[in-house]
């Protein structure tokens, strides 16, 4: 309980400056989302934790969970802003949150996208006093060759994998 760790901190006179959440926050590993059990009141306990001078942050990494009903699986579906495989299909790799596609941020449009969509008007719960940790820079693929997707995936402009591999971090 994130007010319980903050209340801890204070009580043992333990200076912090941020408090971290990674993965598991989130609504099925879906992330841009809370576990309304966990986290019933993520805009109170935001306020809170700001109103003593802290930053809250939470985790994001460059894959996305394959599920229909997930607001931004669905939309970058839709708009086809995920890594290709050879065959022009969605890639389809193995990451935290099971079967997950890649966003293909090489291409502005999906970089524009993207960036939308940690506003609080898409990013439900979050408020201005919410960071966002970019994990995993380099797509990590537990299914994959080297534990990445595999090297003639095919990004913005036809691309392969193997031609920009880390460059996702930097952009």
């Amino acid at each position: 309980d994130a007010f319980a760790v903050d209340a801890g901190f204070d009580e043992h006179n333990i200076p912090y400056d941020v408090l971290w959440l990674d993965i598991e926050h989130t609504n099925g590993k879906r992330y841009m989302t809370w576990d309304s059990r966990l986290f019933p009141e993520p805009v109170q306990m935001q306020e809170d934790i700001a109103s003593r001078g802290r930053k809250m942050v939470t985790i994001v990494d460059p894959h996305v969970k394959r599920d229909t009903s997930y607001y931004v699986y669905k939309e970058a579906s839709e708009k086809k802003y995920f890594v290709r495989t050879k065959d022009n299909t969605e890639f389809d790799g193995w990451c935290w949150p099971g079967s997950s596609s890649y966003l293909d941020v090489t291409s502005p449009e999906v970089r524009a996208w993207w960036a939308q969509q940690f506003t609080p008007q898409r990013y439900q719960g979050s408020t201005k006093h919410l960071y966002i940790w970019n994990d995993m820079n380099e797509p990590s693929v537990f299914n994959g060759p080297e534990i990445t997707m595999k090297k003639d995936n095919l990004h913005f402009g036809d691309v392969e994998h193997r031609s920009g591999t880390t460059t996702e971090g930097l952009l």
